[in-house]
């Protein structure tokens, strides 16, 4: 469990996907709907999500060809654990902002 997690990506797009786009979204919705995130690592992370078996690539016969992806049934079942830890950091934003600043965070490299 930990190790699908661990990519910071993938509980943020399960999330999205589901609150935001009810299962299923384009490429270029998802892209715009995940601040941050470049296009690069989007699909990176989509492609290990499809191969985990969480999301399906749907390709639309258009030109240019839409591409969807969908969570599967598994990756509904994942998106319960990422909806409770959600709604934690939400409800205790506060002791999260207290936490004081962890060395090897990105966070710090950034600003």
């Amino acid at each position: 469990m930990l190790e699908l997690f661990a990519a910071k990506w993938t509980s943020m797009i399960l999330h999205t996907l589901h609150a935001r786009h009810d299962g299923r979204a384009r490429n270029g919705v998802l892209h715009r709907s995940l601040p941050g995130i470049s296009k690069k690592m989007l699909t990176q992370t989509l492609r290990e999500m499809e191969a985990s078996g969480l999301v399906t690539r749907h390709v639309a016969g258009t030109v240019p060809p839409a591409v969807e992806y969908r969570l599967t049934d598994l990756g509904r079942r994942f998106v319960e654990p990422v909806e409770l830890l959600y709604a934690w950091g939400r409800d205790n934003a506060d002791a999260l902002d207290r936490l004081g600043p962890r060395p090897t965070s990105r966070r710090n490299l950034e600003g």
